[in-house]
């Protein structure tokens, strides 16, 4: 794998990492201000989990070919 395509998915790596952050921030705002909004907490929820799975492990090499990474 050459340096560029390492960079680039480091930097996809760390733009994740802070839309975790700031979707934990905003989690956390809904439960302690808007306890009836949990619907909007699940949505929150599961758009995290989609993320960590999607990006930190890696299940798309389950499907990619060799040539891919």
């Amino acid at each position: 794998m050459d340096e560029k395509k390492k960079a680039q998915i480091y930097e996809k790596g760390i733009i994740v990492l802070i839309v975790l952050s700031v979707l934990t921030i905003g989690e956390l705002w809904f439960a302690l201000f808007g306890l009836t909004w949990w619907s909007i907490l699940i949505l929150v929820a599961l758009t995290k989990a989609f993320l960590v799975v999607r990006d930190y492990m890696h299940i798309g090499r389950l499907f990619a070919g060799e040539e891919e990474y």
